[in-house]
């Protein structure tokens, strides 16, 4: 329950991070099913029991608390991570040390680069995360898609193709993927991806090639005839229709139904109950989104190709009950749009709003204070002018330490985390207290100015892994030492991982062998 930077500083391998101040706003995606075991952890700082009271209000039924906090788990054996996305990161060392997929460092990447057999170099992260930075040149295909797409990106058969991703298993998996799938290309995976690459001291750019939005009939046939291959040696289950109607009314199961195709396309249309993770999103960064261990897991596609080779590497990382839905979204009742759950919480608020045009008008003629409990990186970027950065978590220690002033103003990026603070300040200071209504964005959008930096700051800036994180505005040197304890930190993981008696990845017998296609 602590904070990301916290939680990153030593926590339980199978723990999933749902910080405090992000509790009502995610915790029924997490855990849908309220009489489901849920054991609370935090650092022996009562964030767990402040947790067990807002989720037993909520109509949880069955909450735990770890005595003592994550230290105290020592004592029973158990070992303690660091950082996040463990169990994905140690997946992908897992799969490069079996499969040792062919690598290149990036000083031979960027001396191929230039040569006249340049690869072509996929990035398989979010699009977002592509934009952000990459390999200049690269072409972004996520994980998910990539070997659907392969033929369409690379259709020259003897074009050497480099995968990468941030650091390590998004661009394994892809390169093993390719490997797999048998295609003819010369298929490498770059050092520690794009990390190394600025590790080695080569710059990045924002990415700006986007895979295309269609899928050609050839590589269509290619990705059908190597999915085949890859679900007789991987043990992948499909069930049908008949068979996911029975899991939605088993009470005494979790069920997460996936939608793991484009934005685009769960958008144009998806199942009822479907949430949209992204094929490579869930393999790499599943714990941004599911929380239920041994939870029944439904993945649903258009074709019944992405999602046979996102289940065969959830089972090779140790899922239990993963399964593709027979014929996916053909035939079946479509609604459109994204799904947002109700927050039951916010909708029992009774906060005062404001406009932008208000809250302007009161840091004009007012002595007020603005609280931004946005992520400490948000802020960073970009915030209210004169508006305080503080962590919803920390707010009942820090309301007594406020400055002395007439009226508190909570904001973040879209106002429902800003509603919650205003409703837990409501309860702890007298003064009055309002939210920004549609927050920070609506500032925005209003056409007014936004400053940046961490400018102003109440209490411990605990929601950023400190250890691994770089700032905006840090200084070159600090920025390659993050990166070192990055890199040490990846190097030693499945050390750790093999003295925790607590997990081990199955043992998948004899890996799948490539499948020679034209």
């Amino acid at each position: 329950m602590r904070e990301r930077g916290a939680y990153a500083g030593a926590h339980l391998f199978s723990a999933i991070n749902l910080p405090l101040s992000q509790l009502e706003l995610r915790m029924r995606q997490y855990v849908p099913r309220p009489d489901a075991r849920v054991i609370l952890c935090d650092g022996d700082d009562g964030f767990a029991e402040r947790a067990g009271a807002i989720m037993a209000i909520a109509g949880y039924t069955d909450i735990y608390r770890v005595e003592g906090g994550v230290r105290n788990c020592t004592a029973a054996g158990f070992q303690l991570f660091r950082g996040h996305y463990v169990w994905p990161y140690a997946f992908g060392l897992h799969i490069d040390r079996r499969y040792r997929p062919a690598a290149v460092t990036p000083e031979n990447l960027a001396d191929s680069l230039e040569s006249d057999r340049a690869p072509v170099v996929i990035d398989t992260r979010r699009w977002d995360e592509f934009r952000e930075g990459s390999v200049p040149g690269a072409v972004n295909v996520p994980l998910g898609e990539l070997t659907y797409r392969i033929r369409d990106v690379v259709p020259d058969s003897d074009t050497p193709v480099v995968v990468t991703c941030g650091a390590v298993t998004r661009g394994v998996l892809g390169a093993a993927s390719l490997i797999e799938a048998g295609i003819s290309n010369p298929v490498s995976v770059l050092t520690n991806g794009l990390r190394g690459w600025e590790h080695a001291g080569f710059g990045s750019v924002p990415g700006t090639r986007p895979m295309a939005p269609e899928v050609s009939a050839a590589a269509t046939a290619l990705a059908r005839g190597a999915v085949r291959h890859v679900a007789a040696a991987t043990g992948i289950r499909h069930i049908t229709q008949e068979t996911l109607e029975r899991w939605r009314s088993d009470p005494n199961r979790t069920l997460y139904v996936v939608d793991i195709r484009t934005r685009e396309e769960y958008e144009a249309g998806n199942l009822r109950d479907a949430v949209w993770i992204p094929g490579g999103e869930l393999i790499g960064l599943y714990e941004d989104h599911i929380g239920t261990m041994n939870a029944r897991v439904c993945l649903v596609d258009s074709e019944g190709i992405r999602a046979d080779f996102v289940a065969g590497w959830l089972n090779r990382m140790g899922w239990p009950d993963v399964a593709v839905l027979e014929g996916g979204t053909e035939g079946q009742e479509l609604v459109a749009g994204t799904r947002r759950d109700a927050i039951p919480e916010i909708d029992r608020l009774e906060v005062e709003l404001l406009n932008p045009d208000d809250l302007e008008h009161l840091i004009e003629r007012e002595n007020i204070l603005v609280l931004d409990v946005a992520n400490s990186l948000t802020y960073e970027r970009s915030h209210i002018p004169g508006a305080w950065w503080v962590s919803r978590s920390q707010l009942p220690g820090l309301v007594k330490k406020l400055p002395a002033v007439e009226r508190l103003v909570t904001t973040c990026p879209d106002g429902r985390l800003a509603l919650l603070a205003a409703g837990d300040l409501s309860g702890l200071t007298d003064k009055p207290v309002t939210a920004l209504r549609g927050g920070t964005e609506h500032w925005r959008a209003s056409g007014r100015k936004l400053d940046s930096g961490l400018t102003r700051t109440l209490g411990e800036i605990d929601d950023v892994p400190a250890e691994f994180t770089a700032r905006p505005g840090d200084d070159p040197e600090t920025i390659r030492s993050a990166r070192r304890r990055m890199l040490e930190w990846q190097a030693e993981l499945l050390d750790v991982l093999d003295r925790d008696p607590t997990f081990a990845f199955p043992d998948p017998g004899k890996c799948p062998q490539p499948r020679r296609l034209p």
